[in-house]
């Protein structure tokens, strides 16, 4: 399996920042979903590309990976749960 390859400080610090904002955007509802889906895209290209050297915007890639994983669990996820409940509780 092929691992991907190291980036450079630079484009880690980029790719940080760009993870954060798109994971604060992902927040918004409904338009947010694609919004989140790219974070969490950057979130794992920074994550492999890191290759345990330090990350000085870590902390942008850990709150905008928390943002994108919140911003799909309540538009995605707690809408299909609350969707599932209403179709039983009907039928009972």
């Amino acid at each position: 399996m092929n691992s991907a390859p190291l980036l450079s400080q630079k484009e880690m610090i980029e790719r940080s920042l760009r993870c954060f904002v798109f994971g604060l955007l992902g927040l918004l509802p409904l338009i947010g979903i694609p919004m989140a889906l790219y974070s969490r895209a950057q979130y794992r290209r920074v994550k492999r590309g890191q290759g345990g050297r330090w990350n000085p915007a870590h902390r942008y890639v850990f709150w905008g990976g928390v943002c994108a994983r919140m911003g799909l669990a309540l538009f995605l996820v707690i809408p299909a749960v609350v969707f599932f409940i209403a179709v039983i509780w009907y039928h009972l």
